[in-house]
């Protein structure tokens, strides 16, 4: 999945990961880095205290179990062992805790960093540390003697943490590989137990061929197991894991899955090809002995054209030359016939003794009657050379002709020859890959069929698991209304909501050009039918649901922000030039609305603390005083069964042996060993846990949700009221008309930042009750105690009897109050999360409060100054530079965003202008006396700008003007207020926000201060006079229609 060939510590002879393995995406420049976290001093003396009480006798010395690895002792010794591997057993019990705790102190409660560029480097330096080498090879060196051990570090790390630089995990998601959560090191199983509160996912992986017929997503995990799932509400966080799919036996799984129809025509053209194959291999294997053949032939020319050149020689010097002796027939069939008899005797080594004795005494006897005639036609042959009768040159050059062309004629057959061989080897190879793709089809049929038979019996196998304990608990809840044939939820849903992927590890990396060792694994053609590309996308898309609500938190919170920014940048400070009288008019009815806005916020914080508390009384803390009774009743039938006798055929419905007893009180009741885990404190408050978990499960899945939801609905209709009201009132005196909309959408936003914090509230209920409800357990810990103390030093004859009989003696003492104490403890928890959420609602609430209070009396509160003043020009320019840099924000969301940004000429005048502006001394005197001599306006009209929510509007369609800002809304009706000073009309916009504090006036006066212009617009040295003017007319022709209605306050 993470796309490494090797990364951990993998084993094809046994299971290797001894250690917490924590993975997570690597943001170093190192591809490869890991951390390995050792466990504290105090941590391995408690460890190692334990080992001691296990490994060693009455008498101090080793036990002789320890040779035993399934034993308590023999698991002791090998801890021991590989931490220490120098140490005899002589030398161990003769050690004290503090010894060994010297000889490791430099590692205990360390960190090793590993960092590393290469993966099998990295590899090997990480196995030192995780892989447990639990059984050993025997190998030995070079001078036969057993190679020296060298220290382990599994039994003494807590957890490693890797990094890795793989897409899987780069939306951050975080796989932790456990041991197993009933780790025989304390430290470790603490850790997997926090790991599995923390976790979003539960993947559980198994074997496919195992997977379905051991009904393993409906048995492999414990009921305690489920049912801690079921409180936890995690059944939604489960993934199933087939693995190993490569592994398929296709004559299987064709009579398993029903393919006969649809595979018989594949094994007919096999047939066909297998048929075809035995007859060019037996084509191939004639055409090479005949090219065998040909060799021996042109060998024994070559020979004869060697001998007939010499003679050539000889009769060209006048020498005289006597025909060669002609070798005999039977020294020509001797070598053919060796060559075929040494073929003859490997077959005849896969016969019977008698048979190879016949043939053997055979070959023996035809070699002697060879040799005989051999001799016989020596002597016929030298009788016969005294009448042979000299060669003359003719005949030597005839012979030699003949030789040649024989030689000829063997080679131009041998060539075809060859090229039939070479033609049959291909059509071969064509068979051979026919074949191989027919099987790899076949295979994959195989494949494609278990899995999706797979997928759906597990689907079910897991429905069928959730329903058995949803039954069961129903039934212990109320045995006289149980009703079997109704269900508690949807099963059918929940089978098909089991995310199940079936998925060939060899296969996805012989795919990718990894294990190039290792043969083809046939049946997988593309990486998806791996099913690894699958996995790792659901990987990926598991943190999709915490990093959307993240970021809409955060954007929500930014939006807020540029609002808040822009009303203020929007506002001169003037609060629309009122009277004092009615500053303090408007200010009481904006405070009265406030105070009723903070009075009903208070109301649904508290509305819903209250319900949260109320579902939790009738669901869970109602059923305590039932689920008390039921685990004092059954604690002392559950004590004495530890004690009984063990069954030998089934082990789970038996007692437990002395060793094992005792190895449990050591632990405070808890102990995993061949055996299996074994945790007497979950067991004596299992009786209460079931009576609980139905009631929890639905106040912390289903109830809390509606708790949550009722405040998220109330929220909007509150903040909803409060601006209409204001609305209202604004509308009527005509003050902060151009900023409603704004505020509007400030609401709204202001509305969501409420849902994001209902829901992580929601979020942070459900991860604390994983912690409470795993509080049950401490406290009957706590309560044994005394007993598993008093237990775990009991020695002498008969004190098996005696730890029995005090153990039950203790539960009958405490089982009153110590269950009772537990449900308390549980309750008391419960009430602080809900006290502690009120108090995170209300926080967060009233600072949602102020920040509405802050806007509102922004723009309707009366404004900072004087009538008939202005604010100080440092602060005006402050705010027109504020207003610019949100303006442009529009288009750094629209990057982010990928959507296209048009850069307009406008925009660089626009800063070169007003950069040039205020660089230039004159300007900003003439625009500071323009502001003190200028009167406050009595009519001026507006035109309000929705200047909504600044991030939704980054739509496709551009969402604003070029230059920033956003359109104006043409459908806002024009208000006119009076003023005191009629004089006031049409005077000069010299940058700051108008009297109605609007929003798009202002940017539009500031941008005409700045020296901002349209197209076609030049830029002159009287520039701003003419911009003045310009503004000087519209504001009189606005004032004539604003004269036309007016509204008295």
């Amino acid at each position: 999945m993470l796309d490494e060939e090797r990364l951990v510590p993998t084993n094809c002879m046994r299971a290797c990961t001894a250690v917490v393995t924590e993975i997570s995406y690597n943001y170093e420049e190192q591809p490869y880095c890991a951390e390995i976290e050792f466990i504290t001093v105090d941590d391995w003396a408690k460890e190692l205290r334990v080992l001691f009480q296990d490994l060693l006798d009455g008498e101090g010395h080793v036990s002789r179990e320890c040779t035993n690895e399934d034993s308590d002792a023999g698991v002791a010794y090998a801890k021991i062992k590989a931490v220490y591997p120098q140490k005899t057993k002589e030398d161990i019990a003769k050690s004290s805790i503090e010894k060994m705790l010297d000889d490791v102190s430099h590692i205990l409660g360390t960190s090793r960093n590993i960092k590393e560029t290469n993966s099998l480097t990295f590899y090997k330096k990480l196995q030192s540390f995780v892989d447990s080498k639990e059984k050993s090879t025997g190998k030995k060196d070079k001078d036969g003697k057993k190679q020296k051990k060298e220290r382990e570090f599994w039994p003494l790390i807590r957890v490693v943490r890797l990094y890795v630089k793989s897409s899987a995990l780069a939306t951050g998601a975080v796989i932790v590989d456990l041991p197993g959560v009933h780790d025989a090191n304390a430290a470790r199983a603490a850790v997997a137990e926090g790991y599995m509160k923390q976790c979003t996912g539960l993947w559980i992986v198994a074997p496919i061929n195992r997977a379905v017929d051991d009904k393993a997503a409906k048995s492999l995990l414990g009921e305690s197991f489920k049912r801690q799932l079921k409180m936890d509400g995690g059944f939604s966080a489960v993934t199933f894991i087939c693995s190993k799919t490569d592994d398929i036996s296709i004559s299987e799984a064709q009579e398993s899955l029903g393919l006969d129809e649809k595979m018989t025509p594949s094994w007919e053209e096999l047939d066909r090809l297998s048929a075809k194959q035995k007859d060019l291999k037996k084509q191939l294997g004639e055409l090479n002995e005949n090219k065998n053949l040909y060799d021996d032939v042109a060998n024994d020319v070559d020979e004869q054209i060697e001998v007939w050149e010499t003679l050539e020689e000889s009769v060209r010097d006048g020498k005289v030359a006597l025909p060669p002796k002609a070798m005999s027939a039977s020294k020509k069939r001797k070598a053919t016939d060796n060559q075929k008899s040494s073929k003859n005797a490997k077959k005849r080594k896969t016969s019977g003794e008698d048979e190879g004795d016949s043939d053997f005494i055979d070959d023996r006897e035809s070699e002697d009657e060879d040799a005989s005639q051999e001799d016989s036609g020596d002597e016929t042959a030298n009788e016969g050379s005294q009448d042979q009768q000299p060669l003359t040159e003719e005949q030597v050059t005839a012979k030699l002709q003949e030789l040649k062309n024989t030689k000829k004629d063997a080679r131009n057959q041998k060539r075809e020859i060859t090229a039939r061989v070479q033609s049959i080897r291909k059509e071969l190879a064509a068979v051979e890959e026919a074949e191989s793709t027919i099987n790899s089809e076949m295979s994959a049929l195989c494949i494609s069929g278990r899995n999706q038979y797979s997928k759906g019996a597990i689907q079910q196998d897991f429905a069928a698991g959730i329903k058995e304990i949803d039954q069961e608990i129903a039934a212990e809840e109320d045995e006289e209304n149980f009703n079997p044939d109704t269900d508690v939820r949807d099963y059918d849903e929940v089978a098909k909501s089991l995310p199940v992927f079936c998925v060939s590890s060899r296969g996805y990396q012989k795919l990718q050009g990894r294990f190039r060792k290792d043969p083809p694994v046939p049946g997988f053609t593309s990486v998806e039918e791996t099913e690894i590309p699958a996995l790792q996308a659901h990987c990926e898309k598991l943190t999709e649901t915490g990093r959307v609500a993240k970021c809409r938190a955060f954007i929500n919170k930014v939006n807020s922000l540029l609002n808040s920014l822009t009303l203020w940048a929007s506002s001169d400070g003037t609060g629309a030039n009122l009277t004092a009288e009615q500053k303090a008019r408007e200010a009481r009815f904006l405070q009265k609305g406030m105070e009723g806005l903070e009075t009903r916020l208070e109301k649904a914080t508290k509305t819903c603390t209250r319900e949260l508390v109320e579902e939790l009384q009738n669901n869970i803390f109602d059923r305590y005083e039932a689920a008390v009774q039921a685990a004092a009743w059954d604690s002392v039938n559950i004590t004495a069964q530890w004690g009984a006798p063990v069954n030998r055929e089934d082990r789970a419905a038996g007692g437990l042996y002395w060793a094992t007893y005792k190895a449990i009180c050591r632990r405070n009741g808890v102990f995993t060993n061949g055996q299996g885990p074994h945790d007497w404190n979950a067991a004596l408050t299992e009786p209460m846990i079931k009576l609980v978990a139905q009631g929890w499960e639905r106040v912390f899945t289903r109830r809390v949700q509606s708790v949550m939801n009722s405040f998220t609905k109330s929220v909007p209709t509150i903040l909803k009221k409060f601006h209409r009201d204001i609305e209202d009132r604004a509308r009527k005196v005509g003050t902060g008309l151009g900023s409603l909309t704004m505020l509007s959408h400030q609401i709204t936003v202001y509305e969501h930042i409420l849902k994001d914090l209902a829901a992580s509230e929601k979020e942070s209920i459900t991860q604390t009750q994983k912690d409470i409800n795993r509080e049950f357990t401490p406290v009957i810990e706590a309560a044994m105690t005394p007993s598993y103390e008093w237990c775990a030093v009991e020695a002498g004859p008969g004190c098996f009897k005696r730890m029995k009989a005090y153990m039950i003696d203790h539960v009958e003492q405490r089982r009153q109050t110590m269950f009772q104490e537990s449900a308390d403890e549980v309750e008391r928890q419960l009430k602080a999360m809900v006290r502690n959420v009120e108090e995170r609602l209300a926080d967060k609430t009233d600072e949602v409060f102020i920040q509405i209070q802050r806007d509102y009396r922004s723009v309707l509160g009366g404004g900072d100054v004087a009538q008939g003043e202005a604010i100080p020009r440092v602060q005006r320019q402050v705010r027109r530079e504020t207003k610019k840099t949100i303006d442009g924000v529009e288009k750094i969301f629209k990057k982010v965003m990928g959507l296209e940004v048009e850069e307009s000429a406008d925009d660089e005048t626009m800063d070169q202008d007003a950069k040039s502006e205020w660089d230039d001394e004159s300007d900003k005197a003439k625009l500071e006396d323009e502001d003190i001599e200028a009167s406050a306006p009595s009519d001026i009209k507006s035109e309000p700008a929705d200047q909504g929510s600044r991030l939704p509007s980054l739509d496709s369609t551009g969402g604003g003007r070029k230059d920033g800002s956003l359109d104006a809304d043409p459908a806002q009706e024009k208000v006119k207020t009076e003023s005191s000073d009629p004089s006031a009309h049409g005077a000069p916009d010299n940058g700051s926000a108008t009297a109605l504090s609007d929003p798009s006036t202002a940017s539009g006066a500031s941008s005409e201060a700045e020296g901002s212009v349209d197209e076609g617009e030049g830029k002159s040295e009287d520039g701003d006079e003419a911009e003045e003017g310009d503004a000087n007319d519209e504001d009189d022709e606005d004032d004539e229609d604003w004269n036309e209605d007016p509204v008295d306050e």
